[in-house]
């Protein structure tokens, strides 16, 4: 008997160990089972765009009204779920910052990405909400560094931003006024100055336009510097600021001031507007030469070419003045008046910022008739903003 039970014991110990080793198996299989099956091993996972967003890219009215954080911009719970600013990542492709960057353009455009070409029309609060909204999100979590968001919504991110060139060229360099700060849209009328002065949204308003109020600068000037990582989102955005200035330009008086300025108010801000552009041209600039150093591209001479072969052309102001006031949602529209050339020497001369506002800057002086003194005076301003701005990033 004692032989039969040592028999049972070492029966039931063969079982346990078994057992035991079955379940370690099975522990092991679901550990194992999904880092075998993950893509790349250490790759992050990401996932797709929510499967509404490919009706919301065909409908801009229907993307705004869904995406619309409000006027107090606390409804971003859809607008987070078409980013994944939450949890995994958006995945780069057609499934992922494809279809979600073209939700994004249509919601605030007012167009579909197909349609950039057609004639824009005003901006409305909604759209401009949602563009408020995006900006907030993106640079989230990014006091110190830049935004973490996918390269693949650069080109759609480039759309919006041109699309609002003029805000978002005063976003990143000067910012709203105090109490406008955190208030995601602005109107012609709402933005006009008490005491009659002008318009801190744009220098010629056209009664029509609603602007888009970029939360701090800080946070719009590095999700801008994030989107110009990329040539094609880098050519959109410096054809729209050369658009704009020339646009600017070829409407001021021959003093030269804006139409209804004071002398002096108005040399003053003649000044500010062209020292703007430079100070934003001069952070593109800065922003390429960074997304080399942090790998975002592979060189400097692959991306001038590049941004060459992306960039429409080269922009100057007529040789009189223009008293027409377009919506403000046109100015990256505006056809360029000579192409960009081709080659090495052509690539140089895209690329140089200075070369390319001074280019435009003396013509317009030339054409213009501008006083010698007060000519210089621009320049120097338009100089010495480049350079600090150029050297601050």
């Amino acid at each position: 008997m004692p032989s039969l039970d040592r028999i049972r014991g070492a029966s039931r110990r063969t079982l346990l160990l078994a057992l035991g080793g079955g379940a370690l198996a099975l522990v092991l299989l679901a550990v194992l089972v999904p880092v075998l099956l993950s893509d790349g091993g250490d790759e992050p996972r990401c996932r797709p765009a929510p499967a509404s967003a490919r009706a919301l890219a065909r409908d801009p009215e229907r993307a705004a009204a869904a995406l619309d954080p409000g006027e107090g911009v606390h409804r971003t719970g859809p607008l987070k779920r078409l980013l994944r600013a939450t949890g995994d990542p958006l995945c780069d492709g057609a499934d992922g910052t494809a279809v979600a960057g073209r939700a994004l353009v249509a919601a605030t455009t007012g167009r579909t990405a197909d349609a950039q070409d057609a004639p824009a029309r005003p901006h409305t609060a909604r759209s401009a909400r949602v563009a408020h909204a995006v900006v907030l999100l993106l640079s989230e979590g990014a006091d110190h560094y830049l935004p973490d968001f996918p390269l693949g919504l650069n080109p759609y991110l480039a759309d919006m931003f041109a699309s609002y060139i003029q805000d978002t060229s005063h976003a990143v360099v000067s910012g709203p006024p105090m109490e406008w700060k955190g208030r995601p849209a602005v109107s012609d009328k709402e933005a006009e100055y008490g005491d009659g002065s002008g318009n801190w949204a744009t220098p010629f308003p056209n009664g029509r336009d609603v602007h888009v109020v970029f939360p701090e600068f800080e946070r719009a000037e590095k999700v801008l510097r994030r989107v110009a990582a990329s040539p094609r989102a880098f050519a959109t955005l410096y054809d729209a600021e050369r658009a704009r200035f020339a646009f600017y330009l070829e409407r001021l008086t021959a003093a030269p001031r804006e139409p209804g300025e004071r002398a002096e108010d108005g040399q003053l801000a003649v000044e500010t507007e062209l020292e703007q552009t430079a100070a934003f041209v001069a952070g593109l600039m800065a922003a390429r030469t960074e997304a080399v150093h942090e790998g975002l591209a592979p060189s400097l001479a692959g991306f001038d070419r590049a941004v060459l072969r992306h960039t429409r052309g080269v922009y100057h102001p007529t040789g009189h003045r223009v008293r027409s006031r377009p919506s403000a949602a046109t100015l990256a529209q505006r056809r360029p008046d000579a192409p960009a050339g081709k080659g090495e020497r052509a690539v140089a001369r895209l690329m140089d910022g200075r070369v390319q506002l001074f280019a435009v800057f003396d013509k317009w002086v030339k054409d213009r008739g501008v006083p010698p003194g007060r000519a210089e005076r621009l320049r120097v301003a338009m100089d010495s903003r480049y350079v600090q701005s150029l050297n601050l990033l």
